[in-house]
């Protein structure tokens, strides 16, 4: 007895694929409406050695100082940390992500990776971070958003790497090529056309 099978793919390879994506769905799960993971917070640390930014009226803009601290990670640890939209900010209103973080620093009276932290969640999902913050003020435990979650960013990087490029190339074949809705594996990964 043959199976017919609807699409010209290879199963196994299905899968595989199918089996990996709902591994990656089930060890991570993120909800707009729940907290993020719930880490051990840091002492709130002042400003110790640097005196705090302050704002300039004439400008209209955050000032560091002359002994500012210097960024706690660059634009890639930002995207590691909370996924493409603070890097992006990052990249394209370098100006505007630090006068946010400047402005964070003074009003939290906090450090700058503290700063920068809160700043790239911010950037990444403000309700979420607007959230967190109002159930801080609630007696919930501080998310410290500096530490690097190395779960988060191997799916990070799987997301940015590997499922959205997919999903891009599935949405070109069906809008743009004569296969419409009949895209099969074999049309995916052949960059010949």
């Amino acid at each position: 007895m043959t199976m017919i099978f609807p699409l010209n793919v290879n199963i196994p390879v299905i899968c595989i694929f199918i089996a990996g994506m709902a591994s990656l769905a089930v060890t991570t799960s993120v909800s707009a409406f729940t907290p993020p993971l719930q880490r051990a917070a840091r002492q709130p640390s002042l400003l110790a050695a640097a005196k705090k930014p302050t704002f300039d009226k004439k400008t209209a803009r955050w000032d560091a100082g002359p002994d500012a601290e210097e960024d706690s990670w660059d634009a890639f640890g930002s995207f590691l940390r909370q996924g493409p939209n603070p890097f992006l900010v990052r990249v394209f209103s370098p100006d505007d992500y630090d006068q946010a973080v400047l402005k964070y620093m003074a009003s939290e009276k906090c450090a700058r990776a503290e700063a920068q932290g809160n700043m790239d969640a911010f950037f990444n999902n403000a309700a979420d971070w607007a959230y967190q913050k109002s159930e801080e003020k609630r007696g919930s435990p501080k998310v410290d958003y500096t530490i690097l979650n190395p779960k988060q960013a191997v799916l990070i990087l799987s997301w940015a790497f590997f499922v959205t490029p997919f999903l891009f190339r599935c949405a070109y074949l069906i809008a743009f090529t004569g296969v419409g809705w009949g895209v099969t594996l074999d049309n995916i990964l052949d960059f010949s056309s």
